[in-house]
């Protein structure tokens, strides 16, 4: 008997939920979207996009969502509507209870911009992917620019191909191994608080070697190619502490690491 009655309560509470659940259901066909929320999470960082302009997609004539009801809106497909823009990195989009469109947007973060030798300009984002300039917002980011000639079709790239830099045996990498080091160069310089600082600019010579323009010193840095730049920098930033904080930092013309473990230094 007891059984009985456990087993018939629990056909109530199943009936009980699948009318509930039916009922939400209903009422949630009759909400219709009103509003459109937009947050640019890192807004502080970057200004590629605004919250006018998420609006602005939204209030497109094919989008047709403010006053639709909200179980039609397919909010996946708007992510990846969203996501075709070049600088947004990711996107959110959901449905609150009363109605409300959310959106959050995730900017992609360049961390240089590149003035190629056809003075051609973009960005390359932490992810290795091309972004084009902005007419209303400009980042600043190291600078690389002398003798840099990609063979990939710039307007048709997204991801630069650096993905088995470390094989060089991929074609890919062969073709593009100077924008490839550029990237990874430029990368370590970024995620380096000291260096992000002190480096302004990448130039690339006519031996495809590369000199560093720091912000602070007269000088120029020949670094020459990216074999071993870890070590390079890191024997560079012991001489600026140990060398130059005591004779001066504009009494040297040229600064060389050219050479394993030596930083050669050319007087004015």
């Amino acid at each position: 008997m007891k059984i009985f009655k456990n087993i018939l309560i629990w056909v109530f509470i199943i009936a009980y939920i699948a009318v509930a659940m039916s009922f939400v259901k209903e009422q949630r066909t009759k909400i219709l979207c009103h509003d459109i929320r937009v947050e640019i999470l890192d807004s502080l960082r970057n200004g590629f996009i605004s919250v006018s302009d998420i609006e602005d997609f939204f209030h497109e004539a094919d989008m047709n969502v403010i006053g639709a009801p909200v179980v039609t809106i397919n909010t996946k497909d708007l992510e990846k509507k969203l996501k075709q823009y070049a600088s947004i990195k990711n996107a959110e989009v959901f449905v609150t209870l009363n109605g409300d469109i959310r959106v959050e947007i995730d900017q992609r973060n360049p961390i240089v911009r590149v003035i190629n030798k056809r003075r051609q300009s973009y960005y390359i984002d932490e992810e290795c992917n091309i972004m084009p300039l902005s007419s209303k917002y400009s980042s600043h980011v190291l600078v690389a620019n002398g003798h840099i000639v990609e063979h990939f079709e710039l307007n048709r790239t997204q991801k630069i191909p650096c993905e088995n830099s470390d094989n060089n045996d991929d074609e890919n990498w062969q073709k593009n191994h100077l924008i490839c080091d550029l990237y990874q160069l430029s990368k370590f310089i970024y995620d380096d608080d000291f260096w992000r600082v002190q480096i302004e600019q990448v130039y690339v010579n006519n031996e495809y070697e590369f000199e560093l323009i720091p912000r602070v010193g007269s000088h120029i840095i020949y670094f020459g190619s990216i074999e071993n730049y870890e070590t390079k920098l890191r024997n560079l930033r012991a001489f600026y502490l140990q060398g130059l904080n005591k004779v001066g930092w504009n009494n040297y013309e040229k600064i060389s690491l050219k050479f394993d473990n030596q930083v050669i230094c050319t007087k004015r």
